[in-house]
C-alpha cells in the first residue's frame, strides 16, 4: 500500500496534468475557428479567380493543351506536433492509397511532405519523400510556406511534372476530420471548356486588355496559392479537432485517476487513523 506522502504526490502531479489538458483543450478550440476562418475566407476570393479564368477562356486569349502526364507529385500534409489521435495516420494512408492510383495510370509518383510526422510515417513506409515542409505553428506561418510551394511546383513543371495532387485531413461534418485528395494540376483542356461554358453570373463579360500569357501566369499564381492555401489551413483546423478529442478524452481518464488516488488517500488516512487508536487503546489496557 502506497503512503500518504506519495498518494498526496501523485494527486499533486495529477492536478497540475488535469491543468494543462485544459489550457491545450481550450488553445484548440480557439485555433479550431481561428483556422476555419482563414480558409472561409479564400472562398469568395477563389471565386474571383475563377471569374477571372472564365473571362481569359471566353477571350480566346489562351488554349490549354489536352496533355500527356508521366509525372506526378503527390504532397501529404499533417503536423510537426502530436497528440491528434490517428491524425497523421489517416493522412498519410490516403497519400500512399493516392500514390497507389496514380502509379495504376502508368504516372511516376514523387511524394512530398508538409510536417514531421508525414515524412517519418512515409520513410517507414519505404515513400521517402523528395521535398519537405516543416508545418507553420501559426495562421501568419500558412503564407510563407505555400509561397515556397508554389515555387518548387511552378520550378517541377518547368521539369516535365504536369500533375500534382495534395492530400490533407479536412474538417466532415459527423465525423471531425476525414482525407481529402484534391488535384491542383493539371489545368487542362476539359476544365477550361467547362469554365468558359459556363454562365457568366452578370450581364457583362469583362473585356480583357492585357496579353493572355500574362493573364494566365498571374491567375495560375493565385490559383496554386488559394488551393495550397486552403489545405494548409484546412488541415490545421482539422489537427486541433483531433487534438481537441484526445484532449477530452485525457481529460476524463485523468479526473478518473484523481478521483481513484484520493479515494485510496481517504482510505490510508482512515486505516492509519484506526491503527492509531488500535495502538493507543492498547496501550491503556496494557496500563490498567
Amino acid at each position: 500500500m502506497q503512503t500518504l506522502d506519495a498518494l498526496q504526490k501523485r494527486i499533486k502531479t495529477t492536478t497540475d496534468l488535469l491543468s494543462v489538458v485544459k489550457t491545450m483543450k481550450s488553445l484548440a478550440a480557439v485555433n479550431i475557428r481561428h483556422f476555419e476562418r482563414a480558409a472561409q475566407s479564400l472562398v469568395q476570393y477563389a471565386q474571383v479567380v475563377e471569374h477571372g479564368w472564365s473571362v481569359l477562356f471566353r477571350s480566346g486569349g489562351v488554349m490549354l493543351p489536352a496533355g500527356k502526364e508521366s509525372k506526378a507529385v503527390l504532397l501529404t500534409v499533417g503536423s510537426d506536433q502530436g497528440m491528434c489521435g490517428q491524425f497523421n495516420e489517416l493522412a498519410v494512408q490516403a497519400g500512399l492509397k493516392a500514390g497507389k492510383q496514380l502509379r495504376e495510370r502508368d504516372l511516376k509518383v514523387s511524394f512530398w511532405s508538409a510536417g514531421d510526422r508525414i515524412r517519418a510515417m512515409l520513410e517507414d513506409s519505404g515513400k521517402e519523400p523528395e521535398l519537405h515542409f516543416s508545418m507553420p505553428g501559426t495562421l501568419g506561418g500558412v503564407a510563407p510556406i505555400v509561397n515556397d510551394l508554389v515555387g518548387y511546383m511552378a520550378e517541377w513543371k518547368r521539369q516535365g511534372v504536369e500533375r500534382f495532387h495534395v492530400v490533407y485531413n479536412g474538417q466532415h461534418e459527423h465525423e471531425g476530420y476525414s482525407p481529402i485528395n484534391n488535384r491542383i494540376l493539371p489545368l487542362d483542356k476539359t476544365w477550361g471548356e467547362q469554365l468558359g461554358a459556363d454562365e457568366w453570373p452578370g450581364r457583362c463579360i469583362p473585356q480583357v486588355f492585357i496579353p493572355g500569357d500574362t493573364m494566365f501566369s498571374e491567375l495560375f499564381r493565385q490559383h496554386l496559392f488559394i488551393m495550397l492555401y486552403g489545405a494548409i489551413a484546412r488541415s490545421m483546423a482539422a489537427e486541433n479537432i483531433a487534438r481537441l478529442a484526445a484532449m477530452h478524452a485525457a481529460e476524463k481518464n485523468i479526473e478518473d485517476m484523481r478521483e481513484e488516488l484520493q479515494a485510496n488517500f481517504r482510505q490510508t488516512r482512515q486505516n492509519s487513523i484506526t491503527e492509531e487508536l488500535l495502538d493507543v487503546m492498547a496501550g491503556f489496557e496494557a496500563l490498567v
